[in-house]
């Protein structure tokens, strides 16, 4: 007669090889997960919402961003502004390298003075430009311009609160802790 085989046998022949697969996937899971951490690093000089002759509003906001991931490159695709008000028309500037005549600064007509060095903005720091290695980090200006204006009720506060959102190229999407920008009118 066969000896049955029992649960407490096969927990002893299999526990720890199956132990070890669960902390291989574990560790690989831990190592390859993607982190980015998002500050603000400006102020109500550098970081400021301005509605421009009734017509639209240009953004400015100062931040770094820091790849935390233990091993995984994160390859930035996109970014953007959430607003506390709706603007389906808010987009980045261009890359002033892309428009004729080719540009070193990126410029907003009618906001004075707001004429910045290329290497000083994050805009262009996507795709090929916005490898981010383990440990690395960006930091810049993000420069965008929107077609509705600020809300009259912001206007009277002290800073507006703003989420600054990064999207990689796999589409996972980093947001940061509240931010502050400041409103102004011309």
């Amino acid at each position: 007669m066969a000896c049955p085989i029992t649960i407490y046998t096969v927990l002893k022949d299999f526990s720890l090889p199956l132990a070890a697969l669960i902390w291989a996937v574990f560790s690989w899971y831990r190592d390859n997960k993607r982190r980015l951490s998002i500050r603000q690093v400006g102020s109500s000089i550098t970081d400021r919402v301005t509605s421009v002759g009734g017509s639209f509003s240009t953004f400015s906001i100062e931040v770094t961003i820091t790849n935390d991931s233990p091993r995984a490159n994160v390859v930035i695709a996109y970014y953007d502004l959430e607003l506390p008000w709706k603007d389906d028309e808010l987009d980045p500037l261009w890359d002033p390298r892309e428009l004729y005549p080719p540009s070193d600064f990126y410029e907003i007509p009618f906001m004075v003075p707001l004429k910045v060095p290329r290497d000083s903005v994050l805009n262009h720091r996507r795709y090929q430009n916005g490898k981010l290695a383990p440990g690395e980090a960006f930091r810049g200006s993000f420069l965008a311009k929107g077609h509705e204006l600020i809300p009259s009720d912001l206007l009277t506060q002290d800073g507006i609160e703003v989420r600054f959102v990064v999207q990689d190229t796999l589409g996972r999407r980093y947001r940061s802790d509240p931010m502050q920008i400041w409103p102004e009118v011309r």
